[in-house]
């Protein structure tokens, strides 16, 4: 297999689910002999910027300028930095891939992490999507509904069904004692009151206001847990002043955007996972690889990484007081959690991030093959 260079776009400069992803699948590909880099359109949405994720624009906003100052962007480094493969994590990515090429080149893999909202196939987006995915080569569905989709807007091309996977390496050495401890000082939690976890950009899409709703139906079961939110994003001051006006300031721990994402998820006593829609949620592989149990909503592809009753819970809808009455199920039976975490860490291992830039490599391999490039 030859090597094959790769280049990695995300949408912004934060270390978040497909950036993260980015990251750690171009790691992969290296120790496999092949050519990574990774780019990012622009700063993330705070205006910071990752050290591995390097902008190609100042850019903080996501307006069609933006995509477009990108572009221009993203094609003036292919020009002077030419690759075999371009991987675009996300929607965003791949608007600006198809936009930046030229003549064919480079091949475009887009790695589909969502499924579209409902309006997106009105007829004139419908029309524009279609557009955009007669310009791509090849796609990875983490679930089969997000090919499918692809199908429906009319690709032809190879759909590779590729799991979403972490590195479990920052997970191996966690303890999860020693980090509730640390965490419940740094908070003024005492060890006997419940901690339960959010992590995840704060969007419209991953529903933390329903947290709360989580929240606030546990306090009315008398438990009088505290929540945990990880994570940053254009509806934290809305969600914060959700929390003030709701009285639950004493409980909620806004922490931001944290660099030790694994020892909050083995700090906490349950996470669970609101969103409204996912593909294949990394956090809820996190999670499990941290051995924290986990209830989630039936969203996406969630029943393929949570085992229901085995690994975590999967509740049966989207309603706040079922979420709720199966956490405080899980806060009040230590055994059961316990149970169910060392059981989630033992089978979060069929998705590393080895396994999966193996399969990648081996895919990428094939599509370079058969282009009348190579």
């Amino acid at each position: 297999m030859r090597a094959v260079r790769i280049l990695h776009l995300v949408t912004r400069s934060q270390r978040r689910g497909a950036e993260l992803v980015a990251v750690e699948l171009a790691r992969g590909l290296d120790s496999l002999g092949h050519t990574n880099q990774v780019l990012a359109l622009g700063l993330g949405f705070d205006g910071g910027e990752d050290v591995d994720l390097p902008p190609l624009t100042r850019r903080s906003d996501g307006g069609f300028y933006a995509l477009w100052l990108g572009a221009r962007a993203l094609r003036k480094h292919l020009a002077l930095e030419p690759v075999d493969v371009l991987i675009a994590h996300g929607g965003r990515a791949v608007e600006a891939a198809v936009i930046a090429r030229r003549r064919g080149r480079p091949l475009i893999v887009w790695q589909r992490i969502l499924g579209f909202p409902p309006h997106m196939w009105r007829p004139v987006r419908r029309m524009r999507w279609r557009a955009i995915v007669h310009r791509i080569d090849a796609a990875v569905a983490l679930t089969p509904d997000l090919g499918d989709e692809l199908g429906r807007l009319g690709f032809k091309g190879p759909i590779w069904a590729i799991a979403n996977f972490r590195d479990p390496e920052p997970f191996v050495a966690v303890d999860r004692d020693a980090a509730a401890n640390d965490l419940r000082a740094e908070l003024g939690i005492p060890r006997d009151v419940g901690l339960i976890g959010f992590v995840g950009h704060l969007i419209a899409q991953k529903r933390p206001d329903r947290a709360l709703d989580v929240l606030t139906a546990m306090h009315h079961l008398g438990e009088q847990a505290h929540l945990v939110v990880a994570g940053d994003g254009p509806l934290r001051n809305r969600f914060e002043l959700d929390v003030a006006e709701r009285g639950l300031a004493d409980f909620v721990h806004v922490l931001g955007h944290r660099n030790d994402i694994p020892q909050i998820l083995a700090a906490i006593d349950v996470f669970i996972l609101t969103s409204d829609s996912e593909g294949l949620p990394g956090v809820l592989i996190e999670a499990q690889m941290a051995g924290c149990p986990v209830v989630t909503v039936p969203v996406g592809g969630v029943r393929d990484l949570v085992d229901d009753g085995e690994t975590g819970i999967v509740t049966d809808d989207l309603d706040p007081e079922e979420l709720a009455r199966r956490v405080v199920e899980l806060l009040r039976d230590r055994q059961l959690r316990v149970r169910l975490g060392e059981r989630a860490r033992r089978r979060a291992v069929r998705f590393s991030s080895t396994r999966a830039a193996g399969t990648y490599a081996a895919r990428l391999a094939e599509v370079v093959g058969t282009s009348r490039f190579a």
